[in-house]
């Protein structure tokens, strides 16, 4: 079975993350998958399996997504639309999919409705036709206009088979963030969050991990963080605070104590974080899910930059659900995140196993139903 998995990450690579965690499941599945990127270039390894076709860069010029521009920051030219297309179209041809995967498109990725819209058109004239469906986080972004909500449902009914959603209903259901949900008429199925399994324990927990996302929101936090060590219940102990790639590294080092370890990048940070006895993070999916399987105490300061409200939404219902301690970033200073870390270890444990975490191989078993039997149940 062949798959072609068409991602875009606009911010960061966290979407990317989570595809290639899906691909390497639907490689280990029985598919060959070939993931079309138009995003930054991977920094992790394609999974056994997996090829990435690399597209034309094509990024958000800053938070608040306000344009589309190339890994230069030059606004997107209509000649490199022109040459992602022909890598898309070269990929129909030389693939010839059983399945098109799309990452996140028709509830989000509007502005590429240029590019998929004609290609998918394309996918279906196949012979024989592949099946299509939606990948898509658990979280959408809240859209004042309804209109918006019924188009993205009136797409999905014209263009796909099936929608997966990586996340529990039980937990965080799509039609939450999704007011238009009951006008689809294709099957909507919850996968469960996509996440690697945890890492091994190696001893008692210590310490405390920070991780943030680059730009000035994620920089804020570190600093609030490194102020807040003295003031812990955790200060004897150590801490890491993993920067990013935005260079807020070396500034942080500078002022680091003894006690602090300051990364640019972890590749290691699942097991540092399984390692720890609190995480300190922003509400993005993956350190949530990655944190939710280690079992790890969590304080959740969630980015809000330019009308996002998915961290937001994701951090709410897990402080509800007693999986989290959330701080509002404007709120966050150090005396109040350290009364949070102290809040954050005395959750109960036995709450941080009940969330379905097997979404890799579950939207893999779902999406080679899918090719077999041609249509996926609700049921």
């Amino acid at each position: 079975m062949r798959l072609l998995f068409w991602v875009q990450s606009l911010l960061g690579s966290g979407h990317l993350r989570r595809a290639l965690r899906i691909a390497g499941a639907c490689a280990r599945a029985g598919f060959t998958v070939e993931l079309l990127n138009g995003g930054a270039p991977s920094p992790w390894p394609a999974p056994p399996g997996v090829r990435i076709r690399q597209l034309p860069v094509l990024r958000a010029a800053d938070a608040a997504f306000s344009a589309l521009v190339d890994e230069e920051g030059r606004p997107a030219a209509e000649a490199r639309w022109r040459a992602r297309a022909a890598i898309l179209e070269a990929a129909l041809e030389d693939v010839r999919p059983d399945l098109v995967l799309l990452e996140m498109f028709p509830f989000g990725r509007r502005a590429f409705r240029r590019e998929l819209e004609p290609w998918l058109a394309r996918a279906r004239a196949l012979e024989p036709r592949p099946r299509i469906a939606v990948s898509v986080r658990e979280v959408l972004v809240h859209k004042e206009d309804p209109d918006r909500w019924r188009e993205m449902a009136e797409r999905a009914n014209r263009l796909v088979d099936a929608v997966l959603v990586h996340g529990d209903p039980a937990l965080l259901p799509f039609e939450a963030s999704f007011p238009a949900a009951a006008r689809l008429t294709v099957p909507l199925l919850h996968t469960g969050y996509v996440v690697d399994p945890p890492p091994p324990s190696g001893g008692p927990r210590r310490g405390v991990v920070v991780s943030a996302g680059g730009g000035a929101v994620g920089a804020r936090l570190l600093e609030t963080a490194l102020a807040a060590r003295p003031l812990s219940p955790l200060s004897a102990e150590p801490w890491t605070l993993v920067a990013g790639a935005r260079g807020h590294g070396d500034r942080l080092r500078r002022r680091a104590p003894s006690g602090v370890t300051v990364l640019d990048h972890d590749p290691a940070l699942p097991a540092r974080i399984a390692a720890a006895r609190v995480s300190v993070s922003q509400a993005g999916y993956n350190t949530v899910a990655e944190t939710l399987a280690c079992g790890t105490p969590m304080v959740l300061v969630p980015f809000a930059e330019g009308g996002e409200d998915e961290q937001h939404r994701r951090a709410r219902r897990l402080a509800e659900a007693g999986l989290a301690v959330v701080l509002d970033g404007r709120e966050a200073d150090a005396a109040a995140l350290a009364r949070a870390i102290g809040e954050a270890m005395r959750l109960p444990p036995a709450a941080r196993t009940s969330v379905a975490l097997d979404g890799a191989p579950r939207t893999a078993a779902l999406l080679r139903r899918l090719v077999e039997e041609g249509r996926l149940s609700c049921a």
